[in-house]
């Protein structure tokens, strides 16, 4: 998808995103759909100074891993909507959505690019806690994120997501623990890293995220000790809310 941006400067202003953030996500980190159509002009604004603003089209303006950490998440929070405005708001993830191609960056990308940005950081949580709408995904924040905090803010979101009871599932009946599929990719590093770290040997997943929890999140998981691990399994549910009263 391309935009028209002509008479757009390049400048570092999550304003925009922002508004539509504060209206357009609960407090479950679900989308109001009706919301977020009315503000798809505001949304539009800000994608098109995000196309011609970037790390790679404007480095100057982001000197630092921070500044380019925030402007990844905050990317991928707005086309993360606006994809799903273009399927039409989808109940699940359709084929090709993480992959289609969007201006940003002064080029054309796709969630699946930002994705592949964001593995290479040196901390394995700033994937899992990137933003989306699918609920195999960490929420979409509230408001845009700055590059002032933002490690912290990963990992206050890594917490979240853990205690998130519609993204990282906990089955009491079948004594379960459904992993998201980013953080199941990657659990042989996670573990490996708690063994180093603690000495440990053989740690399980669900073990070697307690030094990373903190209050309901650490308290889920350690309820849930001897339950057997799996990967969740599609379909990929979006969270939307579709009728809004």
């Amino acid at each position: 998808m391309t935009l028209d941006t002509s008479g757009i400067s390049s400048k570092v202003d999550y304003t925009q995103l922002s508004t539509v953030l504060k209206g357009v996500v609960n407090s479950q980190g679900l989308v109001l759909r009706r919301v977020l159509v009315s503000r798809n002009d505001t949304l539009n604004e800000q994608l098109k100074l995000l196309a011609v603003t970037g790390p790679t089209v404007t480095p100057e303006l982001f000197p630092t891993p921070e500044d380019r950490l925030a402007y990844w998440y905050n990317a991928r929070a707005a086309w993360s909507m606006k994809l799903v405005m273009l399927s039409g708001f989808p109940p699940t993830l359709e084929d090709g959505m993480e992959t289609r191609l969007f201006a940003l960056d002064g080029r054309m990308m796709s969630l699946k690019a930002i994705d592949d940005i964001l593995r290479a950081d040196s901390d394995w949580r700033t994937l899992i806690a990137a933003p989306g709408v699918a609920l195999h995904r960490a929420a979409l924040p509230r408001e845009a994120l700055g590059s002032k905090g933002i490690r912290a803010a990963i990992a206050q979101r890594f917490n979240d997501l853990v205690d998130d009871d519609l993204r990282f599932i906990i089955d009491v009946d079948k004594q379960e623990v459904q992993v998201p599929p980013a953080l199941w990719a990657i659990r042989k590093k996670v573990m490996d890293e708690y063994d180093k770290t603690y000495g440990a040997a053989g740690a399980n997943l669900l073990t070697a995220l307690l030094p990373y929890l903190h209050d309901g999140a650490e308290r889920r998981i350690r309820d849930v000790m001897g339950y057997r691990i799996l990967p969740r399994k599609g379909p990929w549910y979006m969270g939307i809310v579709w009728k809004e009263y």
